[in-house]
């Protein structure tokens, strides 16, 4: 056949030719037709194979993918193109390790491959290692700092690692270089809800849906954020919106289940996360967010199944691992559920919920050294519920102090703060100066109890100390161990003054207990703690008694709902403003005993050296450790246990026949 005669075609070189110029104008099905025949005729040709493996990844033929480019890296395995797009097919067929290690091979090749290392900072994240995924984000953008993938993913590396105020920064570098990305502003409502900005939060997606009015993912973070403001039902109508624009999405199904929880509506919750699980039956969180549901109905024995069956399609998926622990522990089988602790960390060394929840359950059962080295991980948890304050100072790890200043700050509740607050004379005798910056509303309180401690609620910008530390984190400082406590009791005092005002208000007659029965019902910190003031009744019984109710703000409707034949006194109002606690100090201090659940109350009994008795559910917060009548933090106190969960009413029953010894015997509380 004469030479010009011949079809272009039936060379290598013209089919890959007219396949780039398919390729090129959008036709990716004839493209992928012309290589395929190529590969045909010469299964070894490297670019054939490329060309067609990429162009199947395009059109979403994964398996054809996969199957092309590992035929080309056999052919040239030092191909760097080849290795990332390999690695690209790995990570979107969920084959996260393997993508890592031949991402990796690609870096080693070209270090400055820009492609391999995003995809494998993707991988890295998606394996739970988030501070890998943060140094290949960030070499990314030492390369270009204006790459919007290398911002928006280095700000989600940061954020689950809990460092959202680094995140700020590539999140507003984001939507500088790209102000209609909408992954940026989804990412900074994030950040807002972080913050408790929910409101913020929802005003900046507002803004996205004005730029992408069917973005599913908005609207699924829109209902995060509603969520956070506990607008759980407005929260599922953007959910199912999500769903709707998506509906092959588990991961929407998995957010409708969630707030079908929060709404009670356990039956629909339930169908939704089946409907997840039969959109991928393969993914772990489906299972694991169940068992939070069933968990959420108190059926623990269910949930435990549900864990296990997310831990038997992801054998290290770290979130179901640490729930398992959780209710065993829930189910009173603290030996199994410390185990399986064990087992959560070492699967996933660096998962800092699963360490957190260990240095918990270690303190429960009063391991207490260990404990605090692992309590100290809270702070890398990633809602951990506090941030800690901008401070001029380095971390003291155990320093000599002797003429050096620190700042101690407070964390958590106002109870922690009370429980903690022990420690900082111990800080003044090592010669330190010292400073607490504690919650506003305590800084009254503690006034009187500083002596050579300098108390303040807020901290000048450009102050700077020598040291500081978080306040629960000087019992890791000192290898506090339960015989170290409790120290001096009393260590807080009433104001003279109110405590004379209310012993003139309450009066002497009769055995005055204060009561105190409900906490803040919003989280699930309170779940199981608090009391219906009605169990109360036991107690009022007794002949004698006085029940003096010490409640403030939440569960003061139940005085309006109690038997005609059981009385509770009320005192009006007692601290009122800003100040907590200081009228409710002065009144224990004219009290014979308080009986509360387990709220801050029982710290600030305790802390006074006033006789105080806590009912306690089953499994109790780590505390007051798993038995005993006593506990090492407070000499005046004693804790009444349930012995079956849920059970209040033997609790105080066992409390009334303690009570009626008392008054009988006239001997001490």
């Amino acid at each position: 056949m004469p030479r010009d005669m011949r079809n272009p075609l039936d060379s290598t070189a013209g089919a890959l030719q007219q396949a780039q110029i398919l390729a090129q104008a959008g036709d990716l099905a004839g493209a992928a037709q012309l290589c395929r025949a190529v590969v045909a005729r010469e299964p070894s040709h490297f670019y054939a194979l490329f060309m067609l493996g990429t162009m199947e990844c395009a059109l979403g033929q994964f398996d054809r993918a996969e199957k092309h480019l590992a035929r080309a890296i056999k052919v040239e395995p030092r191909s760097t193109e080849a290795l990332t797009s390999y690695g690209n097919i790995l990570l979107e067929r969920k084959r996260h390790k393997e993508a890592v290690a031949v991402l990796s091979d690609a870096i080693r090749v070209q270090p400055q491959n820009v492609n391999a290392l995003l995809y494998r900072g993707l991988g890295y994240a998606e394996l739970g290692q988030h501070e890998q995924a943060l140094k290949d984000f960030e070499r990314v953008l030492q390369h270009d700092p204006r790459s919007a993938f290398g911002l928006h993913n280095r700000a989600n590396a940061l954020m689950a690692l809990n460092r959202y105020s680094e995140a700020r920064s590539s999140i507003e570098a984001l939507l500088r270089v790209a102000p209609r990305y909408v992954p940026g502003f989804i990412n900074h409502a994030l950040l807002l809800s972080h913050e408790k900005k929910y409101r913020e939060a929802v005003t900046t997606l507002d803004r996205a849906l004005l730029i992408e009015p069917n973005n599913p993912d908005v609207f699924n973070a829109r209902g995060n954020a509603l969520a956070g403001m506990n607008r759980h039902k407005e929260a599922l109508e953007n959910y199912n919106q999500a769903a709707r624009l998506k509906p092959d999405s588990a991961a929407f199904q998995i957010s409708r289940g969630n707030a079908l929880t929060a709404l009670q509506r356990h039956e629909e919750a339930l169908a939704a996360f089946a409907q997840a699980s039969a959109l991928e039956p393969s993914n772990p969180e489906v299972h694991f967010q169940r068992a939070n549901a069933l968990m959420d109905q108190n059926r623990l024995t269910d949930a435990l199944a549900a864990c296990d069956q997310a831990i038997a399609l992801g054998p290290t998926y770290a979130p179901a691992m640490l729930l398992r622990a959780n209710l065993l522990l829930h189910k009173d089988l603290p030996s199994e559920a410390m185990a399986a602790y064990d087992a959560t960390i070492a699967a996933n060394p660096d998962y800092p919920e699963g360490h957190y929840h260990r240095g918990s359950a270690l303190l429960l059962h009063g391991r207490f050294r260990e404990g605090w080295r692992e309590f100290e991980y809270r702070w890398k948890v990633a809602d951990c519920g506090f941030d800690r304050p901008g401070l001029h100072a380095r971390e003291w790890r155990g320093e000599v102090l002797a003429g050096r200043s620190i700042v101690i700050y407070s964390e958590q509740g106002l109870g922690d703060a009370i429980q903690f607050a022990r420690f900082l004379p111990r800080l003044v005798q090592m010669g330190a100066k010292v400073t607490f910056l504690c919650h506003p509303n305590l800084a009254r309180l503690f006034r009187p109890f500083a002596g050579a401690i300098e108390v303040i609620a807020s901290s000048d910008a450009i102050r700077r100390f020598d040291f500081q530390c978080a306040l629960m984190g000087l019992a890791e400082r000192f290898g506090i161990e339960p015989g170290d406590l409790p120290g001096a009791i009393p260590y807080l005092f009433a104001e003279n003054d109110l405590v004379a005002r209310w012993r003139d208000r309450i009066g002497s007659h009769g055995l005055k207990i204060g009561i105190a029965w409900q906490g803040n019902p919003i989280g699930q910190i309170d779940k199981g703690r608090s009391v219906p003031l009605e169990k109360f009744r036991a107690l009022a019984e007794v002949p004698g008694v006085r029940l003096i109710s010490l409640q403030k703000t939440h569960g003061l409707e139940q005085l309006t709902q109690l038997p005609p034949d059981m009385k509770v006194e009320t005192l009006g109002s007692f601290d009122e403003g800003g100040d907590a606690f200081v009228d409710t100090a002065a009144i224990m201090q004219n009290l014979d005993l308080v009986v509360t659940s387990d709220t801050a109350t029982p710290h600030l009994a305790g802390a006074l050296g006033v006789p105080i008795w806590v009912a306690l559910k089953r499994v109790p917060d780590w505390r007051w450790m798993l038995a005993g009548e006593q506990t090492p933090w407070y000499p005046t106190m004693r804790l009444f246990r349930q012995t079956t969960a849920g059970d209040w009413e033997s609790v105080f029953s066992e409390m009334a026949r303690a009570l009626q010894t008392v008054m009988q015997s006239r001997s001490p509380i």
